[in-house]
């Protein structure tokens, strides 16, 4: 079975964010607990898990902590860990792990630029308003490589459930101009995510219980610009 690097947390009279080498891990609004798998965000040894808080009562607490785990292991979420509230409002732990993934995409990954990344974003929407799955298959080989490797399925059973995803988003999920877009370099311009102004992911879709949606990070690959998380 594989193994993963996990952080959960538990939380009260708090909100916070976290990131893991750069990348958003949590965006708690309420306090509750939760958990987030770390491994994609992994670069091995110094690894930065970074919490900034805003307390919303006397009694604000928080309780996080990072381990392994087997795949299909039941996590409880609520466990305490060796992070705690800080004093200020920013907390910063370093590990080290087994994992690399990161790292891996960093070293192939070329150095871009907003303006590279923005225009694939356009494309990549493109693709999706018209159903062309040659190009989304092609824009998602990093990304369906991954999560072959990761759920150990054969990448032609990985591809299928992905592209039916983007069908969900072709009808007004992925009507976006650029002067909606911002860009934001993510880690060493090399990996950059594209989100709308007003805060939602690139894909977005209102439903009348809720809304969809999903991320745009992406990098410049040997093969060209890749959504790589």
């Amino acid at each position: 079975m594989g193994k993963f690097v996990i952080c959960t947390y538990q939380a009260s009279d708090c909100a916070f964010t976290a990131t893991c080498n750069g990348f958003e891990v949590f965006n708690c609004k309420d306090g509750g607990s939760g958990m987030a798998q770390l491994t994609p965000y992994l670069i091995g040894k110094g690894n930065v898990l970074r919490f900034v808080f805003t307390r919303k009562g006397p009694h604000a607490s928080f309780s996080s902590g990072v381990r392994e785990a087997e795949e299909g292991e039941m996590v409880d979420s609520r466990q305490d860990g060796d992070m705690q509230m800080p004093e200020g409002n920013e907390l910063v732990h370093t590990f080290d792990s087994q994992f690399d993934e990161l790292k891996q995409l960093l070293d192939t990954a070329s150095v871009a630029d907003a303006k590279t990344m923005l225009a694939f974003a356009m494309d990549y929407c493109k693709a999706i308003k018209s159903g062309d799955k040659p190009a989304l298959r092609k824009f998602n080989r990093y990304r369906m490589a991954e999560a072959s490797k990761t759920f150990g399925v054969p990448l032609e059973t990985v591809e299928p459930g992905m592209l039916e995803m983007f069908t969900f988003f072709r009808d007004g999920g992925a009507d976006v101009s650029v002067e909606d877009l911002e860009v934001q370099m993510i880690t060493h311009d090399k990996v950059f995510e594209v989100k709308r102004k007003d805060g939602n992911p690139l894909l977005f879709k209102e439903e009348e219980d809720g809304s969809s949606s999903s991320n745009f990070i992406a990098a410049i690959l040997q093969d060209g610009p890749q959504v790589v998380r």
